[in-house]
């Protein structure tokens, strides 16, 4: 079940097409969204900058400011935001409803996207993009940190990401989180497939078998035949999700060490670079 879905937001990262995209969900699972507003310590800031620009006279109280009314301005959209959708602030202790709350703390993006995503039941971040170094900090502190699921989205809103759920499978323990973290999502799913990814470490994985585990839970999906060539799984994945208009991918988020596939490539960074629809990832 889908109660609170976390939207992380910082000065570099922009907050109307996540919450919007948190909003699609919200409005089926009546969930609280909580945008939420990171600082950067000015401390903690001051020792990443070169010294140049310190000499040129930025200072701990120059960046305080700059922050406090970054977040201000912040703030006001999401208020308008807010008010453009109908959105209440609070529940009154309903569960039945959808509402959205903001907030604001100071700390490095790690620690508070960890600390908060483990009290979520959602994550919605941006797809890390070259040379955003707040959008892959977000990233990885979501997906490796608060080992619950993570939205993944890019600038094009979605109109519906239940429409067509499809499953990147493999039998991976990341793939198998990932699964469980979209049971509330894949109740909602029109259709559901799965997309037969090759084998790394894992063999004999058949995605009957999955298929079969999910009819259990009253979910009836259909295979997605794959290549067996796994330098082709990102590029058919992406492939797929457009042929068979899937609005959503679920998919475990890199099943070799991130090391190895920073060499390699590998599915999860070509569907990062690619995927035309949202990916809900786990690890």
């Amino acid at each position: 079940m889908i109660r609170t879905i976390l939207v992380p937001l910082t000065a570099e990262l922009s907050g109307e097409t996540l919450l919007e995209t948190a909003l699609v969900l919200a409005k089926r699972v009546n969930a609280h969204i909580r945008a939420l507003f990171i600082l950067p310590d000015p401390d903690a800031a001051l020792a990443y900058l070169p010294d140049v620009t310190l000499a040129a006279g930025l200072t701990r109280e120059v960046i305080e400011r700059e922050t406090q009314e970054a977040a201000v301005k912040e703030k006001q959209r999401f208020i308008d935001w807010r008010t453009r959708n109908n959105l209440p602030e609070t529940a009154d202790g309903r569960l039945d409803t959808c509402f959205a709350t903001w907030a604001e703390q100071t700390g490095e993006i790690e620690a508070v996207v960890t600390r908060r995503g483990r009290l979520s039941d959602l994550i919605v971040v941006p797809r890390p993009a070259p040379g955003s170094v707040q959008a892959q900090r977000c990233f990885d502190a979501a997906v490796f940190g608060s080992a619950h699921p993570t939205l993944v989205v890019n600038e094009k809103l979605p109109f519906d990401m239940t429409g067509h759920v499809m499953i990147a499978w493999n039998g991976s323990l990341e793939a198998s989180r990932a699964v469980l973290g979209a049971m509330p999502l894949l109740h909602l799913a029109g259709r559901v497939s799965i997309f037969a990814a090759p084998q790394y470490d894992v063999e004999d994985v058949d995605p009957a078998d999955l298929a079969d585990s999910l009819s259990w839970h009253g979910i009836r999906a259909h295979s997605v035949v794959g290549p067996k060539d796994e330098h082709a799984t990102g590029a058919a994945l992406v492939s797929a999700a457009a042929e068979q208009q899937a609005t959503l991918i679920v998919m475990g988020a890199y099943t070799h060490s991130r090391l190895r596939q920073s060499f390699l490539g590998g599915v999860t960074r070509h569907l990062l670079a690619h995927a035309p629809v949202p990916l809900l990832m786990s690890h």
